[in-house]
């Protein structure tokens, strides 16, 4: 298999789960040595789906009103927060705010991203075992390089970071966003603007190894009840529990 590191359009083909884990580091940190913080990344049950935003894939209006909508909705959220006991603090703070109605299920246009390269690989596999993606043949891996000038806000997207008070989640899963202010519809098309630059790779793990994966992932601690902390995390590890052992 070639070195060169893949293109957003071009995903890195990976053979088998235990190749995906040498390539992630040996592409990335040719020393050896994972440094936190360099890369983010991103899990999803097939390597065929753009990086999509839910307002995104929500938004059916014509895309010069996108980002007036968008602000719209956030309007309507904060207006609806008034009874809720929230520091005063990220109650004006917008971007703050979109955070936490990113994480209790409102459209937005931001997408989650994790440090960890094994947490975006547990989204991924149980994404896709969850979603029944039967005739999907990977999962993606998506990697951003948080170093490239192309994440700034005057440019169009920016790389931002959110308080984890009432956010259990984000504080669990490592959590970073994407922000994506530019009318694009996805991240991808917003990275193909900018001709030369590879800010953004993608790596393809066969569907094959899920079982695999999710094993080695859960001997790392990484499982839903670490990932999502509380009884919803406990009800989806018992339905993952199932789904990979049914009864006999």
């Amino acid at each position: 298999m070639a070195d060169t590191p893949p293109t957003p359009n071009a995903a890195a083909l990976c053979e088998s789960w235990p190749q995906f884990k040498v390539r992630i580091i040996q592409d990335l940190f040719p020393d050896g040595h994972f440094r936190r913080g360099r890369y983010l990344f991103r899990g999803q049950g097939s390597d065929s789906w753009a990086l999509s935003a839910t307002f995104d894939r929500w938004y059916r209006g014509p895309k010069e009103q996108k980002l007036k909508v968008a602000e719209r909705l956030l309007d309507e959220f904060i207006y609806e927060c008034e009874g809720e006991d929230l520091p005063d603090s990220l109650r004006n703070d917008r971007l703050h705010m979109l955070g936490l109605a990113q994480h209790n299920g409102m459209p937005t246009r931001m997408l989650d991203w994790t440090e960890s390269p094994y947490v975006a690989a547990f989204f991924a596999f149980s994404g896709h075992i969850r979603q029944g993606l039967d005739k999907e043949k990977h999962v993606g891996v998506w990697v951003l390089d948080t170093t490239s000038h192309i994440w700034q806000r005057e440019f169009g997207c920016e790389i931002v970071s959110m308080p984890s008070f009432g956010n259990d989640r984000l504080r669990s899963q490592y959590g970073r966003f994407t922000y994506l202010r530019a009318p694009y519809d996805s991240l991808d098309e917003y990275v193909g603007q900018f001709p030369g630059e590879t800010p953004l790779r993608k790596y393809a793990v066969p569907v094959c190894d899920v079982e695999l994966a999710l094993a080695d992932l859960d001997a790392m601690g990484i499982n839903h009840s670490r990932i999502y902390p509380g009884l919803m995390g406990n009800a989806r590890a018992a339905e993952m529990r199932v789904i990979l052992n049914p009864p006999g």
